[in-house]
């Protein structure tokens, strides 16, 4: 008796797993090549800034044309979002990305900076920018003064890089 609900309970999982697993995620290989031609928005976010939300950001993340032959990749990844500065004092709002992209031979990713500022309190700032071969975009949130480009601090103290897209195997 127990043997059956054990069966029952594991055919149960299985009918669960195979109806939340896209159709097109499993793709027989001597199809080749699976790509993907335009994904719906992925919103993120609200993320904020360590040590009391003095910054916040959030947004969307819109991939197209998914390749997965070499190296899963977006062919184009929109992102878009804002990013608004909490607190009266003189920081700003930054929103700091980090965005891999995959070379058109498909054999080397390349981690290119992106950010984003705004030093008006409570004023959000809209940003949106699109890169090609995408395999990876993570952020950051912090809050400090103004300048350039965000300080070490911001890029590498904690915490650790938000993961907003990795492009599907």
């Amino acid at each position: 008796m127990k043997s059956a609900a054990a069966l029952v309970a594991m055919a149960s999982a299985a009918m669960i797993l195979s109806a939340g697993t896209p159709a097109s995620a499993t793709t027989p290989a001597a199809e080749g090549a699976q790509v993907r031609t335009a994904g719906a928005p992925v919103t993120w976010g609200p993320y904020y800034s360590p040590g009391g939300k003095r910054a916040k950001a959030s947004g969307k993340i819109t991939p197209s044309g998914e390749n997965h032959e070499v190296i899963p990749s977006a062919a184009t990844l929109t992102v878009s979002g804002k990013v608004s500065d909490l607190s009266r004092s003189s920081s700003c709002g930054w929103a700091v990305f980090n965005i891999a992209t995959v070379n058109a031979a498909g054999n080397r990713v390349t981690w290119k900076p992106r950010h984003v500022r705004t030093c008006t309190y409570r004023t959000p700032k809209t940003f949106s920018f699109t890169y090609h071969r995408v395999y990876q975009v993570e952020l950051k949130v912090c809050a400090e003064g103004r300048a350039s480009k965000p300080s070490i601090q911001c890029i590498a103290g904690n915490p650790a890089w938000k993961s907003l897209y990795i492009s599907p195997n």
